[in-house]
């Protein structure tokens, strides 16, 4: 099972989203609220150049194409440079030396990065912006997306209850991050396996092998499995599979939304992915608006 490293409070100011509990609900809020008002003009095809004249660095240590895309896409629509940064915080080159160099061209770096605890060490060298794409420890735009979508459909977060079917990994790692920060409530649902450890449990999360939790749940996210499980693992993972038959059993009004890439037939079934409930379409698209408003909301303290 994963060792999360804990959050560290950056020595910089609230520019850097690294993780949900770094930051104040306020500023969670505020940066959710942008989004949703970016999405309107995302659609209307009048998105603001208020990044212009902004250079940002994207460095890719892990694969996936969403987050990626959706940051140079975002950037360069609000008028931002944005290019790809061949470098490596998994490299033989000091954090320290890598900080310096990419200090002289950049305002703003977004990574994806295995080290949690590599990518806080690069944060703390830099001098400008640094916005964590996705480490192996948390994820904390994929969730913040998720919630800013739930912000517009709700109007707020008050007694939020969000389940999350998925094992102990960097998605739920930031599921309880945001418990640190917004009065919300997180259940996880898996196999005792593959909790959570007890250390990252706070007040408002919890973890349970029941399917109870799904069916007065606001929101259910999944995950997808262990690349590695056994037989035993497997057939309690089926156990919890979401399917259209247990989204039936939900509130009416469930939110459903699947982190891909999901296989079918793993952590959703087809018939789930095809509900009228299942909503990770529309709320995948507050990816690139919440990372959008991420970058606006730090770009009144970046060095240039």
């Amino acid at each position: 099972m994963t060792d999360f490293p804990s959050s560290q409070a950056s020595t910089k100011s609230c520019r850097d989203l690294i993780s949900l509990d770094q930051i104040s609900a306020s500023e969670l809020e505020e940066i959710a609220r942008r989004a949703i008002v970016f999405s309107g003009f995302w659609q209307d095809r009048k998105m603001p150049k208020s990044l212009t004249g902004r250079r940002i660095g994207l460095i890719a240590d892990l694969p996936g194409w969403r987050n990626p895309t959706a940051l140079m896409l975002g950037a360069v629509e609000m008028g931002a440079n944005c290019v790809p940064v061949t470098a490596s915080l998994e490299g033989k080159e000091t954090l320290e030396d890598l900080a310096g160099y990419l200090d002289n061209w950049f305002d703003c770096m977004a990574i994806r990065t295995p080290s949690l605890a590599r990518l806080t060490q690069f944060t703390d060298q830099f001098s400008g912006a640094v916005l964590n794409l996705r480490t192996n420890d948390n994820h904390p735009f994929e969730t913040l997306g998720d919630l800013a979508f739930i912000l517009h459909l709700r109007g707020s977060w008050e007694d939020l209850h969000v389940a999350v079917v998925a094992p102990s990994g960097n998605i739920l790692q930031s599921w309880i991050e945001a418990t640190r920060t917004l009065a919300i409530k997180v259940t996880q649902v898996a196999p005792a396996a593959l909790f959570a450890r007890e250390d990252a449990k706070t007040g408002r999360f919890n973890s349970t092998e029941q399917l109870d939790p799904l069916f007065s749940a606001d929101v259910i996210v999944t995950d997808c499995w262990p690349q590695q499980f056994g037989e035993d693992t497997g057939m309690l993972l089926h156990q919890v599979q979401i399917t259209a038959d247990v989204l039936e059993r939900c509130r009416p009004d469930v939110i459903f939304i699947p982190c891909p890439p999901v296989t079918r037939g793993h952590e959703a079934s087809t018939d789930a992915m095809l509900h009228p409930r299942c909503l990770a379409q529309p709320a995948k698209a507050f990816l690139l608006h919440v990372q959008n408003g991420a970058a606006n909301s730090s770009a009144s303290l970046w060095k240039h």
